[in-house]
């Protein structure tokens, strides 16, 4: 039973995340959408999710037809089967295999189906599928350097490297199409003929200025494709109606905007909303034990929840800071406090461990400053008070996420290697989706606040293609009162600016590759650093 309902909380807590997402991406683009918009710019399409379903009928194309796919769907089930029942009767073997049915021998049977119907040249899929597993085990190499993995987690990784391989490979017909050519339209080589291939939404609707509103296939983002957004040698884009580049640099860069705008702005309103309505944790200066990490100084040394400290190495103690100022500066060094339990006094003796690294220093007010230091710790969570604000002070509150947010990225810059602890891509979310799932709808939707806010963020940064990147061409523009820059320059920045984001990208999923094999051993330590403005989240050990 608790396996089943184990299964259940991992496929609702994907669920979350795959909604969430969506949601935070169609919000994002719905900025651009507005915005291009009010500046005059045509929108050939807006779409919620990504992809399409194939509309075209190949099977009439193959010189002999493919096995029914209702086998395909009888392995999967088959193999899932195998997965589910392995792990619930500890069955490592059957559980294995399984993986190994799903992560590797279903998608190689999947993929030559669709090379088959693709009429792909020989091993052309094979070849997309093996670029997949060698990009997998890179960033397995770079995040483990292959130590302490086990079996599981490698035929785990290469599956989720298949699931992308067969994605590519399903929209191969469409990926290689001219940068104008109508969405979703593609085409196969037979026999040395063209033959046309489409890819249609699940659902769509055309408004009278003429955009596609569409529903997609893939739970993952979604668009808003403004016309003219792709320069030209000829310079060309800057004479299309309506088109992106035919509008003048503040209008360009107004549009580009919008997108993080609405995403950082969606988020604050989330945590205005939970403030207001829920509430947020606050630091209490109480000193009293509320919580205590296992394993640590404090619980070794006896101390208990509800403990009272009443002095600190001889010295009175009024605020749970007057503990904290004491403690800090004493890694290794024994401390002795006298607390007060059930009425009676007690003298107990706590030797602080340092911290795994610098941690931010806390001011009288419990409240981080700007220094970062390594300081001893004893395992006592800082008390924190639930209260709800008033509209005002939520607003407030919730304003300050975002510039907590850029401090942090700041620190990460200051500090690289902090980055490795307090950065995460796709897994680091879904592990917080997983989190945020158990806490219910209030912790969801702290999860979609703080990702919205980091979404409108990231795109900010000034690195083509990201918005912050396109961002900053317009503005150049704008100093050269709209005289575009050479298809040179647009193009050498464009590459530089793939690389990067590709870089970025790929050291991003290797964190996340290190957490997922366990790599990191303090996941709870990093995920509170890096979620500072979530409603309900641990307080800080000391």
């Amino acid at each position: 039973m608790d396996s089943l309902q184990s299964v259940a909380l991992v496929l609702l807590s994907a669920v979350v995340f795959l909604v969430v997402i969506t949601v935070l991406v169609a919000v994002h683009e719905l900025g651009h959408y507005w915005v291009a918009r009010l500046c005059g710019m045509k929108v050939d399409a807006f779409a919620v999710m990504m992809g399409g379903k194939r509309e075209t009928d190949l099977s009439g194309t193959l010189q002999r037809p493919l096995a029914p796919g209702s086998l395909v769907w009888l392995a999967g089930l088959a193999s899932l089967a195998l997965v589910l029942v392995g792990n619930a009767v500890r069955a490592v073997p059957a559980y294995l295999a399984g993986l190994a049915l799903l992560g590797i021998v279903l998608p190689v049977w999947i993929g030559s189906r669709l090379g088959a119907l693709y009429h792909l040249r020989p091993g052309q899929w094979a070849k997309t599928l093996s670029i997949s597993w060698l990009a997998a085990l890179g960033l397995l190499f770079l995040a483990t350097r292959f130590q302490h993995l086990q079996p599981s987690q490698l035929l785990a990784i290469l599956g989720m490297a298949s699931a992308v391989g067969l994605l590519v490979i399903y929209y191969s017909p469409v990926l290689g199409k001219p940068e104008d050519a109508p969405m979703g339209e593609g085409s196969v080589s037979v026999a040395g003929q063209q033959v046309p291939v489409r890819f249609r939404p699940l659902w769509s609707r055309r408004n009278a200025e003429g955009t596609e509103f569409s529903l997609l296939l893939l739970p993952l983002g979604g668009f808003a494709a403004i016309r003219g957004m792709h320069p030209k040698p000829d310079g060309s884009e800057t004479r299309i109606p309506g088109g992106f580049y035919s509008k003048p640099p503040l209008l360009r860069l107004l549009t580009l905007l919008a997108g993080p705008a609405f995403s950082i702005l969606f988020g604050v309103a989330l945590f205005a909303g939970l403030y207001s309505f829920v509430g947020v944790y606050k630091p209490s200066n109480e000193p009293v034990v509320t919580a205590l990490l296992p394993d640590k100084p404090a619980a070794r040394a006896g101390l208990q929840p509800g403990d009272r400290f009443v002095s600190v190495n001889g010295q009175p103690v009024g605020t749970f800071y007057d503990v904290l100022r004491v403690v800090r500066d004493s890694p290794g060094r024994p401390v002795k406090v006298t607390v007060q339990r059930a009425g009676r006094l007690l003298n107990l003796e706590i030797v602080p461990e340092p911290s795994p690294g610098p941690v931010p220093v806390l001011g009288p007010d419990l409240m981080p400053t700007s220094e970062t230091r390594v300081q001893a710790q004893m395992g006592v969570p800082i008390p924190r008070v639930l209260s709800r604000l008033g509209p005002g002070q939520a607003l407030r509150e919730a304003a300050l996420a975002p510039v907590a947010m850029v401090s942090g990225l700041l620190g990460i810059v200051r500090q690289p290697s902090r980055a490795s602890e307090e950065v995460g891509g796709p897994g680091t979310i879904a592990m917080f989706a997983f989190e945020a799932t158990k806490e219910g709808i209030v912790g969801i939707l702290a999860l979609a606040a703080g990702l919205s806010i980091s979404l409108g963020i990231m795109n900010l940064l000034p690195i083509p293609p990201l918005d912050g990147g396109q961002m900053l061409v317009a503005f150049v523009e704008l100093l050269r009162r709209g005289q575009r820059l050479s298809i040179q320059v647009q193009n050498l920045v464009a590459n530089v600016g793939f690389v990067l984001v590709l870089l970025l990208v790929f050291s991003v999923l290797a964190v996340d590759v290190g957490r997922i094999v366990g790599k990191k051993q303090q996941p709870a330590e990093a995920a509170e650093r890096a979620t500072q403005s979530k409603v309900e989240r641990p307080a800080p050990a000391r």
